[in-house]
């Protein structure tokens, strides 16, 4: 009698483990799904930054690798990065789309934009599913020197994720083209991020982006 027992005990043991894993994997597909409209509505607000989203998210993880971070922390990194704008669906048309230079009022209104997107991906339940990416769409515009934004944090108190997501974002937006000048070239990015290393941006994240840049050359040079 006492097998019996501890047999359906074990059952019905089973049966919550299995209904837990398929909410948990229904709830990853729910993210996956979420995070992949997200990034599609902002990318049709702005055409002119269309797939810098995807891009970002790319580098990220390729300094990531170079970080030897492991694949779940992997993971993180990229949907953090490829949520890094979201809050931009926040910031007025008149602002967002403009061709040329910002005023000080408007550049006031694009500083909001990492505390929005925070704001909105606080949003999502449960909140534990993306607890872990908040830090890093938050402080991917703080700079080591401390004179970035929104918290005017410097070193390593900006989170990790901010500071990879800031190389990252920083290189892409040098090098896409806008409507108001053309993008620089690869080299030039390239300048800059050494120019800033250890001021503006993480000294060990920029001479990790520059290796797989010189990687990514020395391959396209192979082929």
């Amino acid at each position: 009698i006492y097998i019996d027992e501890f047999s359906h005990l074990a059952s019905g043991f089973n049966h919550m483990v299995d209904a837990i894993l398929k909410r948990d994997e229904k709830n990853k597909q729910l993210l996956s799904s979420f995070i992949a409209v997200a990034t599609a509505a902002l990318d049709a607000r702005d055409k002119y930054t269309a797939g810098h989203s995807q891009r970002v998210a790319f580098y990220s993880l390729e300094i990531g690798k170079r970080l030897g971070l492991a694949p779940e922390r992997l993971q993180r990194l990229y949907r953090s990065a490829i949520l890094h704008d979201i809050g931009k669906i926040g910031i007025p048309d008149a602002v967002l789309l403009k061709d040329g230079k910002l005023t000080d009022e408007e550049f006031a209104w694009i500083k909001k934009h990492p505390v929005l997107g925070e704001d909105i991906i606080r949003q999502v339940q449960p909140l534990e599913e993306v607890e872990d990416l908040l830090p890093g769409i938050r402080s991917h515009h703080e700079r080591i020197d401390g004179k970035g934004y929104p918290d005017g944090l410097s070193g390593e108190n900006i989170p990790l994720f901010g500071r990879i997501i800031a190389v990252a974002d920083a290189f892409d937006a040098m090098t896409s083209d806008r409507p108001y000048r053309k993008g620089m070239s690869v080299e030039r990015a390239t300048e800059v991020l050494l120019e800033g290393r250890g001021t503006q941006w993480d000294a060990q994240i920029v001479d990790c982006f520059v290796r797989f840049l010189q990687e990514r050359t020395e391959h396209e040079q192979v082929k």
